[in-house]
This record gives C-alpha cells, sequence and structure tokens, in this order.
C-alpha cells in the first residue's frame, strides 16, 4: 500500500511539473510574440537590426515620446494653439524613470510615414 502512494505521489507531482512548464512555455511564447510585435512598429537603423527586449521597450517609449511630440506640433501648426495637458488627453504623463534613456538620440533614426499597412486608430 505504501508503495501505491509513494508512486501517486510523484505521479501527482510529475503531472503538476508538467503542467506548469507547459504554462510557463505557453506564457515566454506569449510575451515573445509580442516583443516581435512591437519591433516591427519601431523604426531601426539598419531596418533589419535585431532589438534585444530591454532595447525593444527603451526605444519603444522614446519613439512614443517623439510622435507625442510630432502630433503637438502639428496640433500648434493647425490651430496656433500649443495642445493642452498630458500627452494630447491620451495618457497620463507619470514620472520620468531615471536610467531609462538610450544614449543614441531618437533624432538620429529615419523615421518612416506609415504605410499603408499600418493602421493608426
Amino acid at each position: 500500500m505504501g508503495e501505491f502512494l509513494s508512486w501517486k505521489k510523484r505521479n501527482s507531482n510529475m503531472t503538476r511539473k508538467i503542467f506548469t512548464n507547459t504554462r510557463e512555455r505557453w506564457r515566454q511564447q506569449n510575451v515573445n510574440s509580442a516583443f516581435a510585435k512591437l519591433r516591427k512598429l519601431i523604426p531601426t537603423h539598419p531596418p533589419d537590426k535585431k532589438l534585444s527586449k530591454n532595447e525593444t521597450l527603451r526605444l519603444a517609449m522614446r519613439y512614443i515620446n517623439f510622435l507625442v511630440k510630432v502630433l503637438g506640433e502639428q496640433s500648434l501648426q493647425q490651430t496656433g494653439v500649443p495642445a493642452q495637458g498630458n500627452i494630447l488627453g491620451l495618457f497620463p504623463q507619470g514620472p520620468r524613470l531615471p536610467g531609462l534613456e538610450d544614449r543614441t538620440p531618437l533624432e538620429n533614426y529615419q523615421v518612416p510615414s506609415p504605410g499603408p499597412s499600418h493602421h493608426i486608430p
């Protein structure tokens, strides 16, 4: 009887481990897929440069700030009035985190115009 309980416990632990590993693999694939999609939206030079996850997040933040600046300038040109408030009312402007600035200014990157495949909501 003791051998059966020991086998049952090992089997239960193995099943739990397999389930946990499968769930973690799925989660990691999901994260990697999201990073791959984000990388496609960030202009880089050269265009086929593979970005690390860290570089992807840093450049995404800088690119968003750049686009917000462009939209603010367009608003100023069209209306003669600077955009009020935070990021044109889309996102709350939180405190800047120290050490998150990339060493290469975003202005050095070529920013392509969105093509027909890009959809801006």
